[in-house]
């Protein structure tokens, strides 16, 4: 085992950690603010494999597998987004105006522990064919990313819904 591996492994427990207990609580939608996680996460991905990389080729399977990532990562995140839970918040008590409060509880726990294996078990056959690539931090940062990313954008549209139900009601 390599300090690679080990960081790789402290990084994925850690947002599993954090992502899995945010699944469970009731958190305020406030849109523009989920955005900010995905894409700091991603930039951060994307700057840690263009150091990580130098003078590495990209391969075609590098390609093929990071692709097949990146489809469960956003599969799996449209339909975390679908299965989320809303509420409709007391707009006095809620920050910076947030309307609704979700949450995807534990079956979006068992959603986010299922992706993280299949990307652990898509990251040892990667490794074990070759691929230093597939199995880097950035690219573990930039499906996370893209799984947020995915969940974010359903949940945007699903507010716009609940906003303009809301709305009709009022009406």
């Amino acid at each position: 085992m390599n300090l690679q591996t080990i960081a790789n492994a402290a990084i994925i427990l850690l947002l599993v950690g954090f992502i899995a207990f945010r699944q469970l609580q009731w958190r305020p939608v406030i849109v523009a603010r989920m955005w900010r996680f995905p894409i700091i996460m991603g930039v951060i991905g994307l700057f840690l494999i263009s150091t990580q990389t130098k003078g590495q080729t990209l391969t075609a399977f590098d390609i093929g597998v990071i692709l097949i990532e990146l489809v469960i990562a956003v599969g799996v995140g449209a339909l975390m987004g679908r299965i989320a839970q809303f509420k409709k918040l007391d707009t006095g008590n809620a920050p910076q105006a947030a309307e609704f409060a979700s949450r995807t509880g534990w079956v979006g726990m068992v959603l986010w522990i299922v992706m993280i294996g299949i990307r652990v078990g898509i990251d040892i056959w990667a490794t074990q064919a070759g691929s230093k690539l597939a199995a880097s931090t950035g690219i573990i940062l930039i499906v996370l990313a893209v799984n947020r990313l995915s969940r974010t954008a359903v949940f945007a549209a699903r507010v716009a819904k609940l906003d303009s139900a809301a709305l009709s009601q009022q009406g």
